[in-house]
């Protein structure tokens, strides 16, 4: 009986860069990446705009310091806002209310030769102050004008001058914000033609009274 063919068994060969197959699949995954890369890239269109770093309010001289970079896909709307690219006017100040994270609008930063308000230091009843912050909307009450012959001792009635005005400085807690009496020094932006306006009413014995605005920022620990 002749005994039955034996197969030899075949060497594993260990793959070189001449392997056909090899190169070939290399090849594909590195098409892959380019393909995907090339793909994500023509998704993203996001553009570096610059958005609010803190509260900034009218008036205020700003600085690339007073922003801070976003990447957002804007659209149609990406002309309107200010780019990280973009050179600021000299002297830039703003021309609105911000809140820190807020994409800061174009018109909204402006060549001070614009400019179409004015911070202003009054006399604050203290009572008043205990609800407010930096960038709060308020109303301006002053009192009304007494006549000369008025010697009664009715309590002085108020009245709104100014509205939506936007606080921008307040005392410090340790000046003591929440006395009465002769009042507590703020600073309030507001429109050009009331200043005068608004001074004339700024006095020891009466100081003015601001109402914070429905929906406006207020102190966090009022």
């Amino acid at each position: 009986m002749s005994a039955l063919p034996t197969r030899t068994a075949r060497r594993l060969v260990k793959p070189s860069w001449k392997d056909a197959r090899l190169v070939v699949g290399v090849l594909l995954v590195l098409l892959a990446v380019v393909i995907g890369s090339l793909a994500f890239s023509a998704v993203d269109e996001r553009v570096g705009m610059w958005a609010a770093k803190h509260t900034l309010t009218p008036g205020h001289a700003v600085s690339e310091e007073d922003f801070v970079r976003v990447d957002v896909q804007l659209g149609e709307a990406t002309p309107d806002y200010l780019r990280v690219d973009d050179r600021l006017p000299n002297g830039a100040i703003m021309d609105r209310l911000l809140e820190p994270g807020e994409l800061v609008p174009k018109a909204a930063v402006i060549d001070p030769t614009d400019k179409r308000v004015r911070e202003v230091p009054v006399r604050v009843d203290a009572i008043y102050l205990s609800n407010l912050a930096v960038g709060s909307r308020v109303t301006v009450y002053v009192p009304e004008r007494a006549s000369e012959d008025d010697s009664s001792d009715e309590p002085i009635t108020y009245t709104p001058l100014v509205e939506r005005a936007t606080v921008s400085s307040l005392p410090e807690a340790s000046r003591g914000v929440m006395g009465s009496g002769s009042g507590s020094s703020a600073v309030i932006v507001v429109p050009e033609d009331q200043v005068a306006d608004l001074l004339s009413y700024d006095q020891k014995d009466t100081p003015v009274k601001l109402v914070l605005e429905s929906s406006s920022e207020r102190r966090d620990d009022a």
